[in-house]
Formats: C-alpha cells, sequence, structure tokens
C-alpha cells in the first residue's frame, strides 16, 4: 500500500505477527533466552541473601536501640542495601547490555581528625538521611516476593516443558521396573498422550524463554524506576552542571585578567614609567651634570630590578616554577614550609607522579589560599594538608585547630576558589563550626581535566 506521499510501503500487521512468531520459535535459540534464565536464577539468590542479612540488620538493630547501639546495625543493614543494590544493577545487564547509571549518594569520605568529631555527624547524616539509599532499602523489600515470583514462573514453565517432553522415558522406565500391568489399566491410547505430551512440552520451551526475556525487561524497568537515574534526569544534571562549570571558567577567567591588568598597572607598569622618566632625565644631562645623570642611571637600574621582581611574582602566581618542574607532592611541601602556621603535608602520591597540568594548578591554589586563610584568620596552631587520590578524582583536604567560623561568601578569597574548582567539575566543601576545627574538603575530577 502505497501513501499519498509516494514513499514506501510500510510494514504490514501480517508481517509485523510474522516477526513477531518467528522470534517466538527462535527464542529457544537466542542467547539473551539463557542469560535471562540464569539472571532469574541469580536473582532468586541475591533476594534469599539479602532479605536474611537486611532482616537481621533491621530487627537486631531495632531491639537495640534504646541503647544506642542499634543504630549502627541500622547503618549496616542500610550500606548492605546499597552493596546488593549495585548487584542488582550489574545483574540487570544481562539481556540489554547498556549500563545502568546508578543514583547518586550522599558522600561521607571524611577523615576523621580524632575521636570524636563532625565526621561522625556527616556519617550519620550520609548513611540516615540520604533518600537513594532508603530508595535502595524499598528496592531489597520489593525484590523478595518479586524474586519468588519470577523463579516461580520461569523456572517453573523449563521443568515443566523439560518433563513434558521426558514423560515417554518416565514411562519406559516404569514398565521396565515391571509396573506396565498398573499403567495398562488405565484405557488411555499411550502413544497419543505421550505425543501430546511432547508435543506441550515442545511449544513450553520457546514459551519459557520467551517469559524469561520479558521478565527480565520488566524488572529492568523496576530497577531503573527505584535504583537508577532517569535518562532525561541524568541529561538535563548534566547540562545543567556543564552550564554552571562554564560560568565558573568565564568567571575565573575574568577575575584572572582583572588580577593581572591590575598587578601590571599598580606595578610592573609604574616602575617601567618611572624607569624611563630617569632615563630620559639623565639623557639630558649626561653632558651637563655626568655625576647627576650617574645617578639617575642607578635610580633607573634599580627600577628595573624592582620591575623584574614585581613580573616575576606575578608569573608565580600563574604557575610557580616548582609545581611545572616537579609536580604537586613537592610544590606543596614547599608551600608547608613557608607557611606561619606548623603545616604537615600528608600525601599518598608519589614524589614523582603527574597528574594533568589543570588539576595540580586547581589544587596547588586551593592549598595556597586555605593555608593563607589560616595564617591570617584562624588563629590555629597546627594546620593539616592531606593529599590523597579517589576513583578518578584528587582529594585534597586542609584542616586546622583554629576557632572556626569561616564561610564561602561572594568575591572571597573561598568563593574564588569555588569557582576555580567549579571550572573543573569539582566540588568544594567547608566545614567550620565557631568553635572550630575547620576543613576544607576539594574533590578534582582527573578525566575532567
Amino acid at each position: 500500500m502505497i501513501n499519498d506521499a509516494g514513499s514506501r510501503p510500510q510494514p504490514s500487521a501480517a508481517r509485523d505477527l510474522g516477526d513477531l512468531a518467528r522470534a517466538f520459535l527462535r527464542s529457544p535459540l537466542d542467547p539473551n533466552s539463557w542469560r535471562a534464565t540464569l539472571a532469574v536464577l541469580l536473582g532468586f539468590g541475591v533476594a534469599m541473601v539479602s532479605m536474611a542479612i537486611v532482616s537481621a540488620c533491621f530487627s537486631s538493630g531495632g531491639s537495640l536501640l534504646l541503647v544506642l547501639i542499634g543504630i549502627p546495625i541500622i547503618g549496616l543493614g542500610i550500606e548492605v542495601c546499597r552493596a546488593f543494590a549495585r548487584i542488582e544493577r550489574w545483574r540487570m545487564t544481562f539481556v540489554d547490555g547498556r549500563p545502568m547509571a546508578a543514583h547518586s549518594y550522599r558522600s561521607y569520605d571524611r577523615r576523621p581528625a580524632s575521636p570524636y568529631g563532625p565526621w561522625i555527624r556527616d556519617t550519620a547524616e550520609a548513611v540516615f538521611l540520604d533518600a537513594n539509599r532508603w530508595r535502595d532499602v524499598v528496592y531489597i523489600l520489593v525484590l523478595f516476593p518479586l524474586a519468588i515470583l519470577e523463579f516461580a514462573v520461569v523456572i517453573g514453565l523449563w521443568v515443566s516443558a523439560l518433563v513434558l517432553i521426558a514423560s515417554p522415558l518416565v514411562v519406559a522406565g516404569l514398565r521396565s521396573l515391571g509396573v506396565a500391568p498398573l499403567i495398562d489399566a488405565f484405557p488411555v491410547a499411550w502413544d497419543g498422550v505421550m505425543a501430546a505430551t511432547i508435543l506441550v512440552g515442545l511449544v513450553l520451551i520457546p514459551v519459557a524463554a520467551s517469559v524469561a526475556k520479558g521478565v527480565q525487561i520488566l524488572h529492568r524497568a523496576v530497577v531503573q524506576g527505584l535504583l537508577c537515574v532517569d535518562p532525561n534526569t541524568a541529561l538535563r544534571q548534566d547540562v545543567e552542571r556543564l552550564r554552571g562549570s562554564r560560568s565558573a571558567a568565564l568567571e575565573l577567567e575574568a577575575s584572572e585578567l582583572r588580577r593581572i591588568e591590575r598587578d601590571l598597572h599598580d606595578g610592573a607598569q609604574q616602575r617601567l614609567v618611572a624607569l624611563a622618566i630617569d632615563l630620559g632625565l639623565a639623557e639630558e644631562r649626561v653632558e651637563t651634570d655626568p655625576a647627576s645623570a650617574k645617578a639617575l642611571i642607578a635610580e633607573a637600574r634599580a627600577q628595573a630590578r624592582q620591575a623584574l621582581a614585581e613580573l616575576r611574582e606575578l608569573v608565580r602566581g600563574t604557575a610557580p616554577a616548582i609545581l611545572l618542574d616537579r609536580g604537586l607532592v613537592a610544590a606543596l611541601g614547599a608551600v608547608a614550609g613557608s607557611c606561619p602556621v606548623p603545616t604537615t603535608v600528608d600525601s599518598s602520591l608519589s614524589d614523582g607522579e603527574r597528574l594533568p597540568a589543570a588539576v595540580e594548578r586547581a589544587a596547588y591554589f586551593v592549598v595556597t589560599e586555605s593555608l593563607a586563610n589560616v595564617a591570617k584568620h584562624s588563629s590555629a596552631t597546627s594546620c593539616e594538608v592531606r593529599v590523597r587520590r579517589g576513583t578518578g578524582s584528587l582529594i585534597v583536604e586542609i584542616s586546622d585547630d583554629g576557632v572556626g567560623g569561616a564561610t564561602v561568601a561572594p568575591g572571597g578569597g573561598l568563593a574564588g576558589l569555588r569557582d576555580r574548582v567549579g571550572a573543573l567539575d569539582g566540588s568544594l566543601d567547608l566545614s567550620s563550626p565557631p568553635a572550630g576545627p575547620t576543613l576544607v574538603r576539594v574533590e578534582l575530577p582527573i578525566h575532567a581535566a
């Protein structure tokens, strides 16, 4: 049938039905059918184990809430649900190989500065106030009856098909055991019955294969809804993140240009102007007053030295030589050594290990600005810089034992650091209660650089 626009004929309903029938008959030969059956078996085991562990954690934790021991036990149960949720997202790739994007979790990856401190509150908030962790708990509760139903339907169909196909062998075995009179006592045409059972068994094989794939498709939708980020939402979040990163990069670039322009105008440019004036005066007096001209030339030489020193400082503000030559660890050691507050550097990076230049620069300026704030405002007696590599990221923490009360104010130094980190899709977290201590934690994605 040709449409009005003269395009190619559309597939007919009969052709669609034929394709469905062929797909149905070929389903036992499709590897996805066997992977789906394996996924159902694995899901049944995951449901049994997860429900047993989670039930034990929640029941024992609930009974011990009065003595406060139950709180960490319940938290352990929540984290167990999170671990099994990761297994379930992996199991859903057996039939459909597309990766499933896990929803984001609140992080509590902070090294405790003391046996008791803000890290306890941060950990409790991350575990008990994270909506996505509770979605994992809900999924584990839903998984238990759902996995039992899937197992009963899919495995029941496969077992029924195999039993029906093997029924002639069962009857032959019974006859060989001498129970033929009992079988022949039923007024049934056994040859016809055996043929019918084999036929039904053969029909059930593609039914079982198709049902296994269909069950996994439906289960994937449940996992997508409870354990994963919606693709449209993830795309919208990526667009917002990229828009924020671009804005932060533009603002950082504008602020750097303003700083360079201000430093050049107030420093080196004024020195060069004075140098030109002194040389002009020396040129006028070189014949009439050589002594005065010699003094002006000496002053011009001093102005040139100061201009070079200021230009050197300006370049050092862009990227220090030690950072470019020896890497981040050596540069941070030099900064910590020159800080008025006693500062130690604890780094898991090796001395010669290099990271992308943008990441090293951002980490260096985060540490230098933070240590400058510590020296100016914290009244601290000690400070510690911790550097380590996370999963695809560089984590930098600066902690001090000062008076606290630091805030990210618009136009302030920490706001500038936040823009610099945001330009690399990183994050800056500040914990600074009024009585201290202060912790600045920065995470810089390495792949983004």
